[in-house]
């Protein structure tokens, strides 16, 4: 199944490619810590047959590019991308609730 073209899901293509250039050509100088946190996060509990492929099962996109952009993937592998005080309560908990009021752990 491929994504669907809509402003949501162009934005995060953008994001999330532009994230990875900084991350990975100017070593994450721009990036904001609990973005680069929740980078390593969500490709250590993303599906590996996702993570393998470097495509993700369920919409296609590039891993781990996918994993910067703020929207979380079609498959529900990992939560939208948190902001700063949501990542440190998430990191000291290891609760989180997401927009649709569902508990990860």
């Amino acid at each position: 199944m491929r994504a669907k073209k809509n402003w949501k899901n162009i934005k995060a293509y953008f994001q999330g490619n532009i994230r990875y250039w900084l991350y990975y050509h100017l070593n994450g100088r721009f990036l904001k810590e609990h973005i680069k946190e929740q980078y390593v996060f969500r490709t250590r509990v993303m599906r590996k047959s996702c993570y393998d492929n470097g495509t993700c099962d369920k919409c296609g996109c590039k891993t781990t590019n996918l994993q910067f952009a703020n929207k979380q993937c079609e498959g529900r592998c990992y939560p939208n991308m948190m902001n700063k005080g949501a990542w440190e309560w998430y990191k000291t908990t290891k609760t989180y609730k997401d927009a649709l009021g569902q508990t990860i752990s």
